[in-house]
């Protein structure tokens, strides 16, 4: 009797246990999912992740990314307040479920019509929220908050491209530049299909980051992965002139005038680096063939005057130097007479430059310096009346 009474109470805490632990049941969970039943949904995918047997399914830990993405992304504030971090657990969830899953077939789940939907197709799906998300507060200019959820989409897919570059460009634009670097150097290394992948991470190099050579480097690469792009040659040649390799300048722009011999920039940037070699005679050609391109060309034509009156300057800085003794007043005058022709000689290409761009300040004052020294009263007084119609200072 006795046995039979404990064999009774043994059977009766078993009976209360079972009560007290349900099993889990994935397909209700999915289904209370699919219903928009999240509170249920939840409880039975919560049990199912400790259950002995349910644990180590990649289902589970699947179903349940799903059901906790919806929580995260519901504007039901009831189903919201479900989890306190829906979006960290989804993400490990997913994580744990391709872990477990290994290089099995991909995970997937039915629709309505019993057709297969993807793993990575639910997971474009959740992305896609935070992206635009992110594009909405990027256009009601709240860029912290479209940066941080540019960064929640690219955990959601770390392979996917558009997020680093939407996160790269928003952080670019908050000065934040080496998130920005980093951002674009992930987007580059995927396989991201823009040129403008490169172009930024060139201008934030060249520029606030005063890093030319990583530009350089960066420019030759994007040479390499997008040959089509006219622009990055240019760039190149233009970071070589800065870093003051002019050499290697020079033969590139020489390449590049010879596929594009009516580009006016390239032509003047190969006089901007014979002048820079002191080749001055081939200068002043490429100078004068930008602007047969284009006769507005200012910058062609401010440096072509410049040009002309670099022997003139030169000059004039000499005689600045010499003394009062007889030697140098002597030689001062003889100075003044090879100074006087030179001028006269530069003058047309600044007058030229001034019709061009007649508020320029800088080719005012050259001007106006010239008319000076050439006793020129009726153009100085020009120049002076041009001053003040430009609120300028003289």
């Amino acid at each position: 009797m006795k046995r039979i009474t404990l064999l009774l109470l043994m059977l009766a805490s078993v009976s209360v246990y079972a009560q007290k632990t349900p099993k889990p049941n994935l397909n209700k969970a999915l289904n209370s999912w699919k219903e928009g039943k999240l509170d249920e949904a939840k409880a039975n995918i919560d049990l199912a992740t400790t259950y002995e047997k349910t644990k180590d399914d990649a289902k589970t830990w699947y179903y349940r990314g799903l059901i906790y993405a919806s929580i995260d992304t519901t504007s039901n504030e009831a189903h919201k307040a479900l989890a306190t971090d829906a979006y960290k657990t989804a993400v490990e969830s997913f994580k744990k479920a391709d872990e477990l899953n290994g290089k099995e077939k991909e995970l997937f789940i039915t629709d309505a019509n019993g057709l297969p939907v993807l793993k990575s197709q639910q997971m474009a799906v959740w992305q896609g929220n935070y992206l635009n998300m992110g594009a909405t507060q990027y256009q009601e200019e709240d860029l912290e908050g479209a940066l941080k959820n540019f960064e929640k989409a690219q955990e959601i897919m770390p392979t996917d491209t558009t997020a680093y570059f939407y996160a790269g460009f928003v952080a670019n634009g908050l000065e934040q530049y080496d998130k920005a670097i980093t951002n674009f150097k992930k987007y580059n290394e995927l396989g991201g299909k823009s040129s403008d992948g490169y172009s930024i991470l060139i201008n934030i190099n060249s520029g606030p980051k005063e890093n030319k050579e990583e530009a350089l480097k960066l420019v030759r690469e994007a040479k390499t992965k997008f040959p089509a792009n006219q622009d990055f040659p240019k760039v190149e040649i233009g970071l070589l002139i800065d870093l003051k390799r002019i050499d290697e300048a020079k033969s590139g722009l020489e390449n590049a005038i010879k596929k594009e011999p009516n580009n006016k920039i390239l032509h003047f940037y190969l006089g901007y680096a014979n002048a820079s070699l002191n080749n001055i005679e081939e200068a002043k050609k490429n100078y004068e063939d930008a602007l047969k391109i284009d006769p507005q060309y200012f910058e062609a034509q401010l440096y072509l005057a410049k040009l002309m009156y670099t022997e003139a300057a030169t000059i004039k800085k000499e005689m600045s130097n010499l003394g009062i003794s007889a030697a140098d007043k002597k030689k001062k005058l003889d100075l003044d007479k090879v100074l006087v022709e030179k001028l006269k000689l530069a003058l047309p290409y600044w007058e030229k430059a001034e019709k061009i761009k007649p508020d320029d300040q800088e080719v005012l004052d050259v001007l106006s310096g010239i008319y000076v020294d050439l006793d020129m009263q009726d153009q100085i007084k020009r120049v002076e009346k041009r001053y003040k119609e430009l609120g300028l200072e003289n």
